[in-house]
């Protein structure tokens, strides 16, 4: 899961990012122009906004934009704002969530899971016989399970996630690991060889000097 967070007070975002960063992959801004940039390069699965940036409350403008690009991504709002009427403010604009700041990590880190699983309607899906357990990332195939490593998985239900959306390899190394360029530009194409040495029928395609998707 690919997590953005826009929060002003650079030590609270360097804390709650590493805190995060032990489960997910977490990109961390501080302003309203870098994390619109970060939104236009990137599909994230949850959002963290400020509401409160540099001193104005401009926060809440990004979520119609995020909402407009993907409305499968989840929004919540993490703000000193806290008041009842700031809370419908915020859900009002479109947020999913809404944390009154100080919070607790491990309530954030629920709150998220929780959030991705209201998102993932689909928990369950079947390519050419292959059944995808989407809510925890388990594939089957005639009754047997089909053991992924914990990177091949994360590649995989990234690419089944995001079904019919094609992705260079520059894409994946981005989305899926904290430092892509300390990796080999074949990184991608080795694990994809290994998912398909594992799986009954091919189910990610390569779109020659383009990338990979799987078409359903």
């Amino acid at each position: 899961m690919r997590i953005l967070m826009l929060e002003d007070d650079k030590a609270l975002g360097e804390l709650v990012g590493a805190y995060l960063s032990k489960e997910f992959r977490v990109d961390v801004v501080c302003d309203i122009d870098e994390a619109k940039a970060y939104i236009d390069r990137y599909d994230y699965d949850v959002t963290l906004l400020d509401r409160n940036i540099n001193g104005a409350d401009i926060g809440l403008e990004l979520v119609s934009k995020i909402k407009t690009k993907n409305p499968s991504t989840g929004v919540i709002i993490i703000s000193a704002y806290g008041t009842v009427t700031d809370k419908i403010e915020g859900l009002n604009v479109g947020a999913d969530d809404y944390l009154e700041k100080p919070f607790d990590n491990d309530e954030l880190f629920a709150r998220i899971y929780a959030l991705s699983r209201r998102h993932n309607t689909d928990t369950i899906m079947e390519v050419e016989g292959v059944l995808c357990d989407l809510t925890n990332f388990r594939i089957s195939f005639e009754g047997k399970n089909i053991d992924l490593s914990k990177k091949e998985s994360e590649l995989f239900f990234y690419l089944l996630k995001n079904k019919n959306k094609l992705y260079s390899s520059d894409d994946l190394l981005d989305a899926l690991y904290l430092h892509p360029e300390d990796l080999a530009s074949s990184t991608i194409r080795v694990t994809i060889a290994h998912i398909r040495k594992k799986l009954p029928v091919d189910l990610i395609k390569t779109v020659k000097t383009r990338g990979y998707i799987i078409e359903i």
